[in-house]
């Protein structure tokens, strides 16, 4: 056989399979490509439905994205926080520790694994995931785990920790409503409702339909005899939501102070 012709036959075939190897490669890659652009069109089209409050769907939408790309951490951040929504309290966990592992440097997702596990009164687990985030310097708004710590120490009694914490909530972010609310709370814990009611205050200059501060100066009134403003403040929270736990405490409010009241 001729030698060089062997070569040349050899050198053909190597060719044709590397030429088969890059093109099996590349339509790989475009496949690849088509799911995660896939998967993000669904994961947009389930935060839609996530802010419209249909969690159930949302959470299905969310799984299907994470089918079709199981690298985005994201999608598993904004699946778990819609299992928080429905009470898959345990889902919720697993879902952020997958995107913790696919990024542990998500700060955000540290701050919403800190929620979780406070409302599950694992204390510790909360308490360390809220510190991790006030440690980031680079977390664009660090009043949130402030805030979150500032709750838990509430939680617990420790109202002048609580009170350390929401002061510095609203120093770092002197817009931040919440942290005000905060404040009032343990003003009121503390016994001292004129303090209480101006931090109330200052929370609805910058949230107005705040339920929580709307809620707490009607108490205060209510408190003092103010039947007046008791009144606009009750009916304030029903106007923000009358569905919510607040609002049907307020309507039973309204009852008591005003009986016929109509809205």
């Amino acid at each position: 056989m001729n030698r060089r012709w062997l070569i040349w036959q050899l050198f053909g075939l190597s060719s044709l399979l590397v030429a088969g190897v890059a093109a099996g490669s590349a339509s790989a890659m475009l496949q690849d490509q088509a799911k995660i652009e896939e998967a993000l069109k669904i994961f947009n089209r389930a935060k839609l439905l996530h802010q419209d409050g249909n969690y159930e769907d949302a959470i299905l939408e969310y799984k299907r994205a994470t089918r079709l790309d199981n690298k985005n951490p994201w999608i598993f951040n904004y699946l778990g926080l819609a299992q928080i929504a429905v009470g898959q309290t345990k889902e919720a966990i697993k879902s952020m520790h997958a995107a913790l592992k696919l990024n542990p440097d998500l700060t955000d997702v540290h701050n919403n694994l800190g929620v979780v596990y406070s409302e599950m009164g694992d204390r510790e687990k909360a308490f360390e995931e809220f510190a991790a985030v006030v440690r980031d310097p680079t977390y664009p708004t660090p009043e949130k785990p402030l805030y979150n710590l500032g709750n838990l120490y509430f939680r617990e009694n420790s109202f002048e920790l609580a009170l350390m914490h929401y002061q510095r909530a609203v120093e770092k972010n002197p817009n931040f409503a919440l942290g005000y609310r905060g404040l009032g709370k343990v003003h009121l814990a503390l016994g001292e409702p004129e303090l209480a009611q101006k931090k109330f205050l200052t929370a609805l200059k910058y949230a107005p339909s705040d339920q929580g501060s709307l809620y707490e100066l009607a108490r205060i009134y209510e408190s003092e005899n103010d039947l007046e403003n008791a009144l606009e403040y009750f009916r304030r929270v029903v106007e923000a939501d009358r569905f919510s736990m607040l609002g049907r405490l307020s309507l039973e409010r309204l009852d008591v102070l005003k009986p016929g009241n109509e809205l």
